[in-house]
């Protein structure tokens, strides 16, 4: 069972905790303001001792009563009807208000409000506002809670400091005034614990109240750590020159300040065949790919120009990064697209006669069973066994009745899962994917249109004449099919069927192929999708007879897997699968991004999933923090406090305050706009700037990406529960802090988050 805690918005740290001797001297109005609010909680809760919960009618009532008066309209006299609908819209109505009513939640005397202020106004008395989770305001005991969404005068509380005088329009009134306080304060089980005032922060202890050092609750000092486009740009053309290799030092001269010796050796590898680079964040796997395709274009011009290298990476976000960084290298105008991007363009480009619709919400058992390495394989032997049968059609529409063949046959898709014997997929999922299958991969092999002329001429002649609803079962069938619909999966399955079956992709009557393939991100790529892509790098016949292997870069960290259905395990069984076992996985070890401080608490959160050999971290700074608050509200009110004086100070800083879910972004954003939050942005579909400010976010956005400072929000136990993908999003999460992380919870803590932070 979680323990109830007692660092309430203070920080907690694995390098140092506070002490007595750490705390600043006792201001001489502490013992008054901790006095003030706790006489302001006292009244506060005595008057919700006398507060008894109405109790409306139920809303049965109101539903038997509309029910009734219905009853009667049908069988009134016509002169009778306009006063029993106007009684039924009255009812209504109410009925809808005391609904409305019912969901306000009551305040919570345990967590009453979490901000104070004391206003003055022209003619009126001073009065105090507390800001809370809900609304309940008695001017005759003076107490006044309003609800910190909704309530227009919360906007006082965010926006202005105390001792501001303040000038607002709310609704048609216009109010003019100064704060005369503003305070932040934490409650937990009706006790207050701290309070965050202008003169100090004031922290309950077990020796009594304490002033508490300023600096501990600070972000600062991280300006300028986070890589950023144009920290990329060189000067003149990155280059090695025909000498090259009789260089004694072999370094770049433009960029061998960026890069330790072993990124280096990776950047210079020989031109052909596939380099495999496991490293964990941070530790320069991306300036690795983009430095190594700089390195070809410029050693072998004639060969890796710009059209003929592909990049593909795990985010439209991390696409635009790339696509700044390139040119600065001196290489513009390279593809770079997501997978599911390239692969939907090209089996379209494809199958072009193929017109059926992409299922939105495929089942994990599905995408589980068409991304596993089995159906890889499967597919593979199957067209292995086709060679020198006529009867196999070979144009693409061929291929399309291969694809739906091999997905629905069903004892050998057991054999091939069988032999696989992998825990994670039984043979209850394989029997429900193989169902989903045999229902729609029929559907989608019908839904041709040139193999089914005939009918479709049958259904437009009879669609001249008759009424639909009176046309055959077969016309109707023809025209459309709900079942012929393809899942995302299947673009790469369709796009190696054709691999297998014709040989490469076409790009109009050419080969679609390119001299060098970088893939970022790999971990989140299937086997097959990774098997599709090394068919379209192009392998050389050397004069000698020999092939010349690919040119290809695979640059990925299982510990950031965001796709746990990919079929991606690890490093060893993927390159197996693609017939690369031979190839060496290139480990880096150094992590340049992010402090020590920050990757103790990252690999603390992968637990069983963490790399048995920890990276090297050459940086340290700030202590990771963590901090606690009874509510959303509350943990905006501190964000906002520390964010206002660091775009003071450093106002070339970046700063991502990230959340688990879109409606947790949301909540945070609207807030701090309503603080006035200067230069904030809330991301919603990769739109990233890559410019100072504060960017708001969901974690599977900014995968790939880096922020002088992080802000990781609600690490509560129902956000981030104790599983894999928890893990992952956490981890992926912290690790995007090149200087200092600040985890903040609002319910009960994450099982995931460090014990010395808890």
């Amino acid at each position: 069972m979680t323990q109830p805690f007692r660092n309430f918005g203070q920080p907690v740290n694995s390098q140092q905790q506070k002490s007595p001797a750490d705390s600043a001297a006792k201001p001489p109005e502490m013992d008054a303001i901790v006095h003030e609010e706790q006489s302001l909680l006292c009244r506060v809760r005595s008057h919700l001792a006398t507060i008894r919960p109405s109790r409306p009618p139920p809303i049965e009532d109101y539903e038997s009563q509309l029910i009734s008066l219905r009853d009667q309209i049908a069988t009134a006299h016509l002169e009778d009807v306009p006063a029993l609908e106007q009684q039924m819209q009255r009812i209504a109505g109410v009925a809808q208000r005391r609904a409305a009513a019912n969901e306000v939640e009551p305040v919570d005397p345990r967590s009453p409000y979490f901000g104070h202020l004391r206003l003055r106004e022209k003619g009126r008395p001073d009065r105090d506002v507390l800001i809370g989770k809900t609304t309940l305001v008695d001017s005759k005991s003076g107490v006044r809670i309003v609800d910190w969404r909704h309530a227009p005068i919360s906007q006082l509380y965010y926006r202005y400091e105390e001792g501001a005088e303040y000038e607002e329009t709310f609704g048609e009134r216009d109010v003019e005034g100064t704060v005369l306080a503003r305070r932040t304060v934490t409650i937990d089980d009706g006790e207050l614990l701290r309070v965050s005032s202008p003169q100090g922060i004031f922290v309950r202890s077990g020796e009594g109240w304490r002033a508490m050092s300023l600096a501990s609750t600070e972000l600062a000092g991280g300006q300028g750590k986070a890589a950023r486009p144009e920290n990329f740009s060189s000067q003149g053309g990155l280059g090695t020159g025909a000498a090259f290799a009789a260089k004694e030092d072999r370094h770049l001269p433009e960029i061998a300040a960026l890069l330790d010796p072993r990124q280096f050796e990776l950047i210079s590898k020989p031109d052909s065949g596939v380099v495999v680079i496991q490293g964990g964040a941070g530790s320069g796997k991306t300036t690795i790919g983009v430095h190594r395709m700089a390195f070809l274009a410029y050693n072998a011009k004639h060969r890796f120009t710009a059209d003929k290298m592909l990049v593909i990476v795990g985010s439209p976000a991390l696409r635009a990064y790339i696509g700044e960084v390139l040119p600065a290298l001196g290489i513009g105008d390279v593809a770079i697209e997501t997978f599911a991007e390239w692969a939907r363009q090209e089996r379209k480009r494809t199958f072009a006669w193929l017109d059926v619709p992409v299922e939105e919400n495929t089942p994990s058992a599905v995408t589980r069973y068409k991304t596993h390495p089995a159906m890889l394989r499967l597919f593979e032997k199957r067209a292995a066994e086709t060679v020198g049968d006529n009867s196999i059609r070979r144009d693409s529409r061929g291929v399309l009745a291969f694809w739906a063949d091999v997905l629905t046959d069903k004892a050998r898709v057991l054999a091939a899962f069988d032999a696989a014997n992998d825990p994670e997929m039984s043979r209850d999922q394989v029997l429900q994917a193989w169902r989903w299958c045999a229902d729609r991969c029929p559907a989608v092999v019908e839904s041709d249109p040139g193999d089914r002329a005939e009918r479709r001429a049958q259904f437009d002649a009879e669609a001249s004449q008759e009424d639909p609803d009176e046309l055959g079962a077969d016309a109707k069938e023809a025209k459309s099919d709900d079942r012929a619909m393809l899942d995302p999966e299947d673009d790469a399955l369709l796009l190696r069927a054709y691999q297998l079956l014709r040989g490469e992709l076409k790009k109009g009557k050419n080969p679609l192929l390119y001299e060098h393939l970088f893939v970022d991100e790999a971990q989140d790529l299937a086997p097959i999708n990774l098997a599709v892509l090394l068919g379209v790098v192009s392998q050389h016949t050397l004069p000698s007879g020999k092939t010349r292997p690919r040119s290809v870069t695979l640059a990925g960290d299982t510990a950031q897997r965001l796709h746990m259905d990919s079929g991606f395990r690890d490093w060893r069984d993927t390159l197996a699968s693609l017939g690369l076992s031979h190839v060496e996985i290139e480990p880096l070890r150094i992590a340049y991004r992010s402090t020590r401080e920050v990757l103790e608490v990252a690999r603390s959160v992968l637990g069983h999933l963490a790399d048995p050999t920890p990276p090297i971290a050459p940086r340290t700074g700030a202590p990771v923090e963590h901090h606690h608050f009874p509510s959303q509200g509350a943990a905006v009110a501190f964000l906002a406090d520390a964010v206002r004086p660091l775009f003071a100070r450093e106002p070339r800083a970046t700063l991502a305050i990230l959340a688990r879910h879109a409606e947790q972004a949301d909540v945070y954003y609207q807030a701090l706009r309503m603080a006035e939050i200067p230069n904030l942005r809330r991301i919603r579909s990769f739109e990233f700037a890559f410019r100072p400010g504060v960017e708001v976010t969901e974690i599977r956005q900014v995968k790939g990406l880096e922020y002088d400072y992080v802000v990781l929000v609600d690490v509560n136990a129902s956000t981030y529960p104790n599983d894999d993908e928890s893990r992952h999003l956490l981890h992926i999460g912290a690790t995007r802090a090149a200087h200092q992380l600040w985890l903040v919870s609002t319910s009960a803590v994450s099982p995931l988050m460090p014990d010395w932070l808890r």
